[in-house]
């Protein structure tokens, strides 16, 4: 599987506001049934973007929150946006857009980022 990194959260946010929120940063944003890709223009990597409220999502937001100031914020989220990320090098390397993507996301949601590739927890007054 690729690389990912989540916006977690809690509420009613759904593709089609994830997708004006994303097309409102200046990019460029296909849908396909429950998957959006994004990228910023044909030279940047490209980025799918899923919604998840599965039941496990809560259970796992809990864990990656134990132990850290986020812990009570990420108790309480039911959903999350899962950014895929098929070349961690490339998309670090162009990181723009992957910021642009996780900004956009943060900022529909106020919810709590999470990078597996490093485990970092970002709250949306940090980003």
């Amino acid at each position: 599987m690729s690389d990912c990194c989540m916006v977690l959260f809690r509420g009613p946010h759904d593709l089609t506001a994830a997708a004006a929120a994303l097309t409102a940063e200046g990019l460029r944003v296909e849908r396909d049934d429950d998957e959006l890709t994004v990228t910023y223009d044909d030279s940047s990597p490209s980025f799918r973007v899923v919604l998840s409220r599965a039941a496990h999502v809560a259970e796992e937001a809990a864990e990656i929150g134990e132990g850290t100031p986020h812990a009570a914020m990420l108790a309480n989220c039911d959903a999350r946006f899962e950014i895929a990320i098929e070349d961690l090098d490339e998309a670090l390397d162009e990181i723009n857009t992957l910021i642009q993507v996780q900004a956009a996301l943060q900022g529909l949601t106020g919810g709590i980022m999470y990078t597996a590739w490093n485990g970092n927890l970002q709250a949306p007054d940090q980003a």
